[in-house]
């Protein structure tokens, strides 16, 4: 029995290894069938992972686009640049003017780019800065809006007084 086994074995073992090589061979008949072979990509990595700026050159940029600092230029290319850059610009023009519209613009920069952690705080101090402005202004036209009221009011008071006295001289 032992011998038998053997050959039944190894018959089994033979057939198996042969119906594997036609399996795996690809049909010429049908594409669907036929296994795609896997080739490497030909695009070549990148040398080094894309950068993002330093904060001190985020903080530069904001300084430089404000006025008043010279930065140095960096030959370096970092992701997000250009963006960071166009909101510093649009930022130093109209931080006082439209408050909101230069939050609305730092939420889409906030959004755009997976930001360290570093420019990422910079950028929530920028947003904490902007409605702290926001909220003043809007505190302001508050105040704006009762004095209005308030000097309405003394002239119509006013006016009354100067019916009176007049009315008394008749």
């Amino acid at each position: 029995m032992g011998v038998r086994f053997k050959t039944i074995l190894m018959v089994y073992i033979t057939v198996l290894g042969l119906a594997g090589c036609e399996l795996i061979k690809p049909s010429v008949n049908n594409n669907e069938q036929a296994i795609k072979v896997v080739e490497p990509n030909p695009k070549p990595r990148p040398k080094s992972e894309p950068m993002y700026p330093p904060a001190e050159v985020v903080i530069g940029w904001h300084a430089k686009a404000c006025g008043g600092f010279k930065a140095t230029d960096t030959k370096a290319v970092y992701i997000g640049a250009a963006a960071i850059e166009r909101y510093f610009d649009f930022s130093c023009k109209n931080n006082s003017l439209e408050p909101t519209k230069v939050l609305a613009k730092l939420l889409q920069l906030d959004q755009a780019f997976y930001w360290p952690d570093d420019i990422k705080q910079y950028l929530w101090l920028q947003k904490q800065q902007i409605k702290q402005q926001i909220s003043a202004q809007e505190a302001q036209q508050a105040l704006n809006d009762k004095m209005q009221k308030t000097m309405s009011s003394l002239a119509t008071i006013e006016q009354q007084l100067l019916l009176r006295e007049e009315t008394k001289e008749h």
